[in-house]
């Protein structure tokens, strides 16, 4: 078949290989740092680059095929019909992560100039459509592609089947129409009929169930896809070395006139989390859950946990979170005291993955506090000093996830802080009870995580220059920072 297909393309005349009107509207380009072009269309991935060498060289070829680990050759030619200085190498490999498939690549050689080539491959799973690959290497030594190709990888406002979607400044492309966003990825691909969009869909459901992951759950789903009723197959993985399992939504759909073939993704706490991250909202929603889907916000944490214990629990799950560490002030609330040792106390719940709710104090106690007035309510004034800080208070904590064991959580908070002074105001129930300083106190920090320990830094303006009891210079800044662990 390869053989009947290689001779077809050398007997026919080069003005009727270039004759078709093709429609690149479907086409993307990303140009990276070093110059290279890659484009996505129809099911193929495009690289276009150069290296240095002539093309009528034995060991220019024979470096190129070492470099680019080229394996799995059936057919090496140059087609009469080109009238550029060219090579072509054909390919069959099998898939690295599922063998069973096996994958089509070509490569057009040109020579650029006296010592440098400039290359071409098109990569797909897929069935060539060797009409379209010389159409895209015609206009793009023509330049003809020019307008296609984006050297900004921020996916701020991108086109989707014809539709401006504005997206802000988190999202990235990982390659040509395959977006990821904190939280979700979508990747797609548009055809000009409905059965090569199945075909790829097919193939993208077949090439995601390798040996790099393990199937936890599969059915179908009615979802609403760019506001059109559609069927999603939907796929719960278990990824190697990843603490969540991987939910994916593949759909085939006929969307303003394009047959798109599109794969959307995101992590849940299990199998039957059926929240959508951010980013696939702005393309699919669910109206209707089944009945089993998990509720982040009203069920117990419920979390999956496979066989080989990969699942970590040390993010989301409710616990304690216990601190040493300095409470240090600054400006003029160093006239107060200097430095203390100080001790957090928080119980976190949690309220949705990787974001809770943590109530808790910090307790502080002054070394070597300085004197100050302290007035009562009468106005009589008395000197005294700090015996200790205690700063009750709710925060909300988000936890950016760097690696499997490791995160970055940022956090602020509202409470009261109050400063007790050493003169004595009643005994209760043999207990001193002493006068305090009360100010309402704003805080935020981040806090590094690795598994159960952190180290965390953060900054409190609290309002004790607002008091009656003090004079309004006593200050209102003051920085904690210290060492954590989670008892989980």
């Amino acid at each position: 078949m390869k053989q009947a297909i290689l001779l077809l393309l050398l007997s026919t005349p080069l003005h009727y290989i270039f004759a078709g009107d093709y429609d690149f509207s479907a086409l993307h380009g990303l140009r990276d740092k070093k110059g290279n072009i890659y484009f996505e269309i129809s099911g193929y991935d495009i690289l276009y680059s150069t290296m240095k060498g002539k093309l009528n060289d034995s060991k220019t070829l024979a470096n190129f095929k070492k470099q680019l680990k080229i394996k799995g050759i059936y057919a090496e030619y140059s087609d009469p019909n080109l009238a550029l200085q060219h090579y072509i190498i054909e390919t069959e490999q099998p898939l690295e992560k599922n063998p069973a498939l096996k994958f089509n690549q070509v490569f057009y050689l040109f020579t650029k100039s006296a010592n440098e080539i400039q290359y071409v491959i098109f990569h797909t799973l897929n069935q060539r459509d060797i009409l379209l690959e010389r159409e895209l290497i015609n206009a793009f030594l023509e330049g003809k592609l020019i307008g296609y190709i984006y050297d900004n990888l921020k996916g701020e406002s991108i086109s989707f089947a014809g539709r401006t979607v504005r997206l802000g400044t988190s999202c990235q492309w990982r390659s040509p129409h395959n977006l990821y966003c904190k939280g979700g990825q979508i990747s797609w691909s548009e055809f000009p009929s409905a059965e090569m969009a199945e075909l790829d869909l097919d193939m993208r459901i077949a090439a995601n169930g390798g040996n790099q992951s393990i199937i936890l759950s599969q059915d179908t789903i009615d979802i609403l896809f760019e506001n059109i009723p559609s069927v999603a197959y939907r796929i719960v993985y278990n990824v190697k070395k990843v603490p969540y399992p991987l939910i994916v939504y593949y759909v085939v759909q006929e969307v303003r006139g394009r047959y798109v073939s599109c794969t959307m993704s995101n992590y849940g706490d299990n199998r039957n989390d059926f929240e959508l991250a951010h980013l696939l909202r702005q393309f699919m929603s669910i109206s209707k859950p089944p009945d089993h889907a998990y509720n982040r916000f009203f069920d117990e944490p419920q979390y999956e946990n496979d066989k080989y214990g990969m699942y970590s629990t040390w993010i989301g799950n409710m616990g304690l979170e216990v601190s040493l560490g300095s409470t240090f002030t600054l400006a003029d609330m160093n006239r107060i005291f200097k430095y203390a040792p100080s001790f957090d106390l928080y119980f976190c719940v949690p309220v949705k993955r990787n974001m809770s709710i943590d109530l808790g104090a910090l307790f502080s106690f002054p070394v070597k506090p300085q004197r100050f007035d302290y007035t009562f309510k009468g106005g009589e004034t008395t000197e005294t000093k700090a015996k200790s800080m205690m700063c009750a208070n709710l925060r909300y904590s988000y936890l950016h996830t760097l690696s499997n064991n490791s995160g970055l959580n940022t956090y602020m908070g509202i409470g009261v802080a109050s400063l007790n002074t050493d003169i004595l105001k009643e005994i209760v129930d043999n207990r001193k009870v002493y006068y305090s300083v009360d100010a309402f106190d704003l805080f935020g920090g981040i806090r590094f995580q690795y598994k159960k320990f952190g180290y965390f830094i953060e900054y409190h303006r609290a309002s004790f220059p607002n008091s009656s009891k003090v004079a309004n210079n006593f200050g209102n800044s003051f920085i904690n920072t210290g060492v954590s662990y989670f008892f989980r």
